[in-house]
Order: C-alpha cells, then sequence, then structure tokens
C-alpha cells in the first residue's frame, strides 16, 4: 500500500508542472455599461469570474462574502474612492478579510493610500499577472 501512495506522489510531482492555477475572480468595476474591458479582458483568461458589480459598493460587499472568490480585482482608475471605501469594508469582514485584494490602473496618489489594504498593479502587470503560467510552484504550496 505504501507503494501505491509513493507512486500516487511521483506522478503527482510529474503532473504538477503542466498544471496551470485556475482562480475565482469577483470584479469590481464602475460603470454604467453591462461590461467593461476588465471583465472581457478577464473572461479570456483561464479564470473564472464568479461575480462582478458595476454601480454599488454595497452590493460588491454582500457578493465578495456569497461568491467566495480566490481574489477581488477593482479597476482603481474609475472612481478610487469608492473603491478603497469598498475595500476597506471587505477587509474589515472576517469572512473576506484574507482574499487578496488588486487595485488596477490607479494613480500614484491614489494607490499609496491603499498600499495596506491590497496589491496595486498597472493594467499591463494585472495581464501578466493572470497569463502567468503558475508551474513554479512547489508540491507544498500547491497543496496549501
Amino acid at each position: 500500500m505504501q507503494n501505491l501512495y509513493l507512486f500516487g506522489a511521483g506522478f503527482l510531482l510529474l503532473l504538477l508542472p503542466h498544471i496551470r492555477i485556475k482562480m475565482k475572480l469577483f470584479i469590481i468595476d464602475w460603470s454604467k455599461d453591462s461590461t467593461t474591458p476588465l471583465i472581457e479582458y478577464c473572461k479570456g483568461t483561464p479564470h473564472k469570474i464568479v461575480g462582478t458589480e458595476l454601480s454599488n459598493g454595497g452590493t460588491a460587499y454582500k457578493n465578495t462574502a456569497v461568491c467566495k472568490p480566490d481574489a477581488i480585482i477593482i479597476n482603481y482608475a474609475v472612481k478610487p474612492a469608492h473603491g478603497r471605501i469598498t475595500a476597506e469594508e471587505i477587509r474589515k469582514r472576517k469572512l473576506t478579510a484574507s482574499i487578496p485584494l488588486y487595485f488596477i490602473n490607479g494613480d500614484e496618489d491614489d494607490n499609496e493610500k491603499v498600499q495596506n489594504l491590497g496589491i496595486c498593479l498597472s493594467e499591463d502587470e494585472f495581464k501578466e499577472l493572470l497569463d502567468t503560467d503558475q508551474s513554479g510552484f512547489s508540491v507544498e504550496s500547491f497543496l496549501l
């Protein structure tokens, strides 16, 4: 039986470099339109969009708990104060406090205001993050 476990672990190690981690994303992008370039870009990646909010920070707050995303993406170029307030509330709630927050396309002054809440990225840096093959993970980090 022990040999079977060793075979399974060895097989996992062979497969691991080819596994691409798919994240569940929740996107907050203030817009009057039904979709945005950020949402459309994320749809074209292997990641799954589990929720979006385009107009109401309170709804975004509520839905991030319901959708349980792996990451929350906030378009910080549009209505940065709204994004910051929503992120602060999401961070305060125990259920969502540990979900990574990504602020996309904020200006330098606005980015400084949220450095303690999440990661600030340019659009190009964010696209690179989404498109990066996650094959560099160790077994331990992949399983944890």
